[in-house]
């Protein structure tokens, strides 16, 4: 399987009066949803299509609930899951404060099985490079 990209012209953010350059970036793939996932583990498992979607709504529950209570989520070589802020700037420690905070985000370190699938990847230039 090859990760198909296109070529984008993208300014230089530090100048702006550099040449613009072209760079890879890859194409809007198509999306395996939760239930195509259940599926797929079910056909390599002895567990029907519906007992696997139940069990990975309860991790979307779980995951999701571990989150908010502050903890990190480790879902084996897949990786961690764990909340990222974004903060104003502040003089002293005393000053920062919650209202200080801005905006949560879900920070995602790929474990070592992500690792290992990107370091062999195959690329494909898409053939319509307006998309």
């Amino acid at each position: 399987m090859s990760i198909f990209f296109k070529a984008v012209q993208i300014a230089n953010p530090q100048d702006a009066t550099a040449p613009r350059k072209f760079y890879a970036k890859a194409t809007d793939a198509s999306i395996t949803d939760l239930s195509e996932l259940a599926e797929l583990v079910a056909f390599n498992s002895s567990m029907s299509k519906t007992d696997c979607y139940a069990v990975l709504m309860g991790l979307e529950t779980f995951v999701i609930r571990e989150l908010e209570r502050g903890r990190n989520v480790r879902l084996g070589e897949l990786g961690t899951y764990k909340i990222g802020l974004k903060s104003e700037g502040k003089d002293t420690e005393e000053e920062v404060i919650g209202f200080t905070i801005k905006k949560a985000k879900i920070n995602f370190t790929p474990g070592a099985g992500i690792k290992r699938m990107l370091k062999h990847l195959e690329y494909k230039k898409a053939q319509n490079q307006s998309a």
